[in-house]
């Protein structure tokens, strides 16, 4: 009797439905296939284009690792809603992140190939709470772990904490913290609309810079900062803070993070991401914290590493 592996099975064809992995543009969808393996074990197939305007503007000569949060993020939407059965437009946040990068190696690129791998997970659920557990591979190599601790809401609650949140913050006060984004290729990248941090209002703390219009970052309509944007104004501040103290250039590579989001961030209200470096040139470890209205919003630790990828 021949059987089908599941995982071996899975395509790199057309990507999923946006509304599969909560997006809105098929251009932000990852997703091209996904099987259950297990009881709690997941695969989920993932291809991110080669000239994406976000996670391709890189200026290193690799795939952005950082990507991979997105696809994980993607991954966590299609189990619980494909396979656990929580409803679609069930309010959720993601309390803790951690990823480790094992082969930078096999981040390699010449520019003009997708990154691919498969995402294989187990996720445990827990009452209101969702652990998300698992490795990215790309092709043999493990290239990547991650994990996600995140919690379900229902939408009574949701709208109560999200009120509570915002009493506790002067908002609606002004226009938003759009500010004027520091150079490009201080942070790694080429495009001037994928930086989302401005220059230091003091030593070692920088503005966020929110920009509402910005098609990756908010391709649908959120009621605050969305996790990804976040992420990256951490590894963005990392990234200057070091630069500042003579360790690494803006191209160095994320490759461990331990993050936590205690409460939301909100778009009309200015915040800044602080942060302290420490380490030897090119290896560095970033302690930062993302604070809003005198309130500590996300914190983590990052490492950074100007190793070949």
């Amino acid at each position: 009797m021949t059987t089908t592996d599941p995982v071996a099975s899975l395509r790199f064809g057309p990507w999923v439905s946006p509304t599969t992995v909560n997006r809105t543009s098929a251009r932000e969808v990852f997703v091209t296939d996904h099987a259950r393996v297990g009881e709690e074990e997941f695969a989920i197939a993932a291809r991110v284009a080669h000239d994406h305007p976000l996670w391709s503007d890189r200026r290193g000569h690799g795939h952005d690792p950082a990507v991979v949060v997105e696809a994980f993020r993607q991954a966590f939407v299609v189990v619980r809603h494909e396979y656990l059965g929580v409803p679609r437009g069930t309010p959720t946040a993601v309390q803790q992140l951690t990823l480790d990068v094992h082969d930078l190696s096999a981040f390699r690129t010449e520019g003009t190939t997708p990154l691919q791998g498969v995402i294989k997970v187990r996720v445990v659920r827990t009452g209101e709470t969702l652990d998300i557990a698992g490795d990215f591979f790309i092709g043999p190599a493990r290239a990547m772990t991650l994990s996600f601790k995140g919690i379900l809401f229902s939408r009574d609650s949701y709208r109560g904490i999200r009120e509570y949140q915002r009493s506790r913050r002067a908002v609606g006060t002004g226009g938003g913290p759009a500010g004027r984004p520091i150079e490009p290729e201080l942070v790694g990248r080429r495009d001037r609309r994928n930086v989302v941090i401005g220059p230091a209002a003091r030593r070692n703390r920088f503005p966020l810079v929110v920009d509402r219009s910005h098609a990756s970052f908010f391709d649908r309509d959120y009621d605050h900062v969305p996790g990804s944007l976040l992420i990256e104004a951490m590894r963005q501040s990392a990234l200057r803070g070091a630069a500042e103290a003579g360790l690494c250039t803006g191209d160095a590579s994320l490759i461990r993070a331990e993050l936590d989001f205690g409460i939301f961030v909100e778009t009309d209200t200015p915040a800044t991401c602080g942060v302290s470096v420490a380490g030897r040139p090119g290896a560095v470890t970033a302690t930062v914290g993302i604070d809003q209205a005198d309130v500590r919003a996300a914190s983590g630790v990052l490492e950074l590493t100007e190793g070949a990828s």
